[in-house]
């Protein structure tokens, strides 16, 4: 796996592509809370929701929508539409992390943002 790691271009160590297919609600269990997944969705169908149901949320979901939200905190799905749809999962796991010797990703901050957020009155 090290000679991977040379041409490896993303901070994600894995990805997970799903098509034309529902997903039942669930947590993701090999990342860690605080890390953020990415979730891309693309395809020609109709309209679809991406659901939170411990916070009672439904997102549009259409073509080219991105979200970006801790999968291992929050139960999530998608329903099942008519049409080509497919996801990029983006996510890490901690023992790939690990046994590449790579230091674990602290949480995020949103204080981290700070310096790069221009507030002008």
């Amino acid at each position: 796996m090290s000679s991977v790691l040379a041409c490896w271009n993303s901070v994600y160590n894995s990805v997970s592509i799903m098509v034309n297919c529902a997903t039942p609600y669930h947590t993701d269990v090999n990342g860690r809370e605080p890390w953020l997944d990415m979730l891309v969705t693309v395809g020609d169908y109709p309209p679809l929701d991406f659901v939170v149901p411990t916070l009672n949320l439904r997102f549009r979901y259409n073509p080219g929508t991105v979200i970006a939200m801790s999968g291992s905190a929050l139960e999530h799905g998608v329903g099942h539409t008519n049409g080509n749809h497919a996801c990029l999962a983006y996510y890490m796991w901690h023992n790939v992390q690990q046994s590449v010797s790579i230091q674990l990703c602290p949480p995020s901050n949103l204080k981290d943002l700070e310096p790069l957020v221009n507030v002008s009155s």
